[in-house]
């Protein structure tokens, strides 16, 4: 009995300390004992840079009303116990994970040095393609998601026409997306791009990556080069997101070397080189 009293007291305590906060200082307005601070404002607001004339504090209001609207539907929500549904649980997981993940990105990309002149000239000499002999190239591409069956992927060299390959894929029922993009040749890289331009005139390309397949034959390019005022900062730019990849990838070498995983058998990923080699030994 005394532990329920006890329990009924620290409830009406909380309660009476929610109607007792003020919208003072930093905090711009409660709603239902919950505070809304002013840095919710700003990064409600982004970095967007306010027009000149408009006041300041009418912007903010606004702001600060979708703000109180969201909180309300977010709390009618709860009221819901929507926040207990294991789709939320999946969810809420996915975007903390993602958050936390661009959140390190931002940091470490703080940390990195500054290139200097002598680096990003010879970034720009060593890549021609993406600088003096960039090219915009048209694409009939086909893509698909990547079957299950590699049988699937080595049917297509049979073909060689880009309707010869649609047509081979109604027939295994796959479901496919034709388009016409203009592609920057610098993404495909020197390799592949004199890969492709190796085949006979017509002759689909195809490159599964990242569990899409891409089918495509080059139907145009033009040469579009980059001025010299504006190589420098995109080979800066491109220099530093070389370097922030690097980092990502050296941490997440630790953070595997360190974890211990364990898959379901089906799910593992497929051996690498060298831990078949290892595992030979």
């Amino acid at each position: 009995m005394k532990r329920n009293i006890s329990l009924t007291l620290a409830v009406a305590a909380l309660a009476l300390s929610a109607c007792g906060k003020e919208a003072t200082g930093q905090v711009a307005a409660i709603v239902n004992g919950e505070e809304i601070t002013l840095q919710e404002i700003n990064a409600e607001l982004g970095s967007k840079p306010i027009p000149e004339g408009v006041d300041k504090k009418v912007i903010q209001q606004a702001a600060l009303q979708r703000i109180v609207e969201r909180r309300l539907l977010a709390q009618a929500a709860r009221d819901d116990e929507l926040d207990k549904t294991p789709d939320y649980l999946l969810r809420e997981r996915q975007l903390r994970d993602a958050l936390l993940v661009q959140m390190m990105g931002q940091r470490a990309e703080r940390a990195l040095k500054v290139p200097g002149q002598q680096e990003i000239d010879q970034f720009i000499t060593d890549n021609p393609l993406m600088f003096a002999n960039r090219t915009i190239l048209t694409v009939d591409r086909i893509q698909f998601a990547l079957p299950s069956r590699p049988d699937q992927i080595k049917a297509l060299e049979n073909d060689h026409s880009m309707d010869a390959v649609a047509a081979r894929l109604r027939q295994m029922g796959i479901e496919f997306r034709r388009d016409n993009p203009q592609i920057d040749a610098a993404i495909l890289g020197p390799q592949r791009l004199q890969q492709i331009k190796a085949l006979p005139e017509g002759e689909p390309f195809v490159i599964p990556e990242n569990g899409v397949v891409t089918v495509g034959v080059i139907t145009g390019e033009r040469a579009e080069p980059v001025s010299p005022e504006n190589a420098r900062p995109m080979a800066v730019q491109a220099l530093r997101n070389k370097q922030l990849a690097a980092t990502i990838q050296e941490r997440l070498k630790q953070s595997r070397a360190a974890a211990e995983i364990s898959y379901q058998p089906g799910f593992a990923p497929p051996a690498t080189k060298s831990a078949a080699g290892a595992a030979k030994k």
